[in-house]
């Protein structure tokens, strides 16, 4: 990242901060944090549409690829991609349309069950997950963490996302 645009990120991240008058800058507080969170959200998620936008992909379609590759087998039925996204029935049909029509991933009717539809990703699916994860892991930034800096802030977002799960 260049200098100017480091100082405008420096900036946009500390301006939770600057809007709480009569408190210094080294207390935080959760409405802080949270718009901090967010702020890092929204720019994480510019930089995966910079790095899908040639494979012609969506973020939330990049995200159920990997929930999906995550599964035992690369099968799965929407209701278990809904659970481990966070997304709708309705939204996690409309991802899977497209990626259906990119012919990024496959329906399959169980034949034990007829109500149950396996999903898994194609051989180009799988590619595509091949070039966008080492492309994303050299444009995270995470390299200026240390390991034990890693770990604690991984411990620390399972704890915040389970939280939230029980709000």
């Amino acid at each position: 990242m260049n200098s100017a645009r480091g100082r405008s990120t420096r900036r946009i991240v500390d301006a939770p901060e600057r809007a709480r008058p009569g408190t210094t800058c080294d207390k935080q507080d959760d409405v802080a944090i949270y718009t901090q969170m967010q702020i890092c959200r929204s720019l994480m998620n510019e930089r995966l549409r910079r790095v899908l936008g040639p494979h012609v992909i969506t973020n939330r379609g990049y995200f159920v690829m990997v929930a999906l590759r995550s599964r035992p087998g690369n099968r799965v039925n929407s209701s278990e991609l809904c659970d481990a996204t966070g997304e709708s029935r309705g939204n996690m049909t409309r991802i899977c349309d497209d990626l259906v029509d990119k012919r990024l991933m496959r329906r399959r009717p169980n034949l034990e069950d007829r109500r149950y539809v396996e999903l898994s990703l194609t051989a180009s699916g799988m590619a595509l997950l091949g070039v966008v994860a080492p492309t994303l892991r050299g444009r995270a930034d995470l390299q200026r963490f240390t390991e034990t800096e890693k770990v604690a802030l991984q411990r620390l977002l399972s704890r915040f996302a389970e939280a939230l799960g029980h709000s």
